[in-house]
Formats: C-alpha cells, structure tokens, sequence
C-alpha cells in the first residue's frame, strides 16, 4: 500500500537534509546510516556503493525507516516508512553525481570503478512526523 505524500511533506522532503535510514541486521538488530537523498515523482531515490552493507540488505520489497530532521529545527522532522520498488547499478554514478551536485554544489569526488553506485527506488507505505502537525 501507497501513503500519499502530503503537500507539507512533498515540500519538506524537497529541502536538502541527510536522511537517515534504517535497516535490519540479519540478527534483528537495525543499522542506522545518515545518507542523501533525492525526492523524485513521489518515491525516495537513495545511492549505495555496492559494498555498503546497508545497501545490499534492499532488495525489491525490503522494508526500511527513513527519519529526516530539519537541521536547523529538530522538532521539525518526518518518519518515511517505505518499500524497495527498485534497484540498479544503471545510472548509478550519474545519480551519485547529482546528489552531490545538490549537496555539496559539485561533482562526487571519490567514484570507484571496483565498488559502483546503485540506486535505489523507495515507495512510502506510511508517512508519520511533526511537519503536518506543526502546519495545521
């Protein structure tokens, strides 16, 4: 199931923060990881090298948190519950390369032809947080 992303939402997740993403070990404990992102026709595109843990836990329907914080309001946050709809290595240092552009204002500096990008498609299930809250 889809949870539409609210316009207060879609407006917030637009800003650039990190994000930080959680995943759950094979032992049932859960991995916190701070990473970019960009939000794209309603879905979250994520990049991982291919040797991050993380990243190889998110196959096609694997759960996964996103927590975003405004950096300069931590009381202004989103909680993402969402699924992989998608992952591929096509594009992947292009994407990587405009998450950087978008963060940093320049291109990714460190490309790894023994260790390339994916990216990876996550659909919200379920949007919690304050940034509905606080705009009412």
């Amino acid at each position: 199931m889809t949870a539409p992303l609210s316009a207060n939402a879609l407006a917030f997740l637009d800003e650039v923060m990190p994000v930080f993403i959680g995943t759950t070990r094979s032992d049932g404990t859960v991995q916190m990881n701070p990473i970019w992102y960009e939000l794209r026709d309603d879905e979250v595109w994520l990049n991982a090298a291919t040797s991050r843990a993380w990243g190889k836990r998110l196959e096609a329907g694997a759960p996964l948190t996103l927590l975003f914080v405004d950096p300069a309001d931590q009381w202004r946050w989103a909680q993402v519950q969402g699924e992989v709809i998608a992952k591929s290595a096509e594009e992947g240092e292009e994407h990587i390369d405009r998450l950087s552009r978008r963060y940093l204002g320049r291109d990714y500096a460190f490309h790894d032809a023994n260790d390339p990008r994916l990216v990876i498609r996550v659909r919200p299930t379920r949007v919690t947080g304050s940034i509905d809250e606080r705009a009412a």
